[in-house]
């Protein structure tokens, strides 16, 4: 079993997927070309956002490449949703 202070569970095609809940740890976990651009992502996030960064790469290391396609659609509702509700 994973260690509660640096590690979460979710559950993926019906299967308990371990996954990291530090920074460090995601980082680790990721590919050089993910660590890239998990690191730029980061790096130009706002206190208000770090933590969908951190979310966002999370659900990347729990997923298979077949679920990209759901992912980016979820985003792209999800930052409309946002915009709408700073606007009003």
């Amino acid at each position: 079993m994973a260690d509660p202070e640096t590690s979460r569970w979710t559950i993926h095609n019906e299967e308990r997927v371990e996954v990291p809940a530090t920074v460090a740890g995601v980082r680790a976990a990721l590919s050089d070309e993910q660590r890239r651009l998990f690191d730029e992502e980061l790096g130009g996030a706002t206190v208000e956002t770090v933590a969908d960064v951190l979310r966002h790469w999370i659900l990347v290391l729990a997923s298979d490449p077949e679920d990209a396609a759901v992912f980016a659609r979820l985003e792209a509702e999800n930052r409309g949703t946002v915009r709408a509700l700073l606007s009003e």
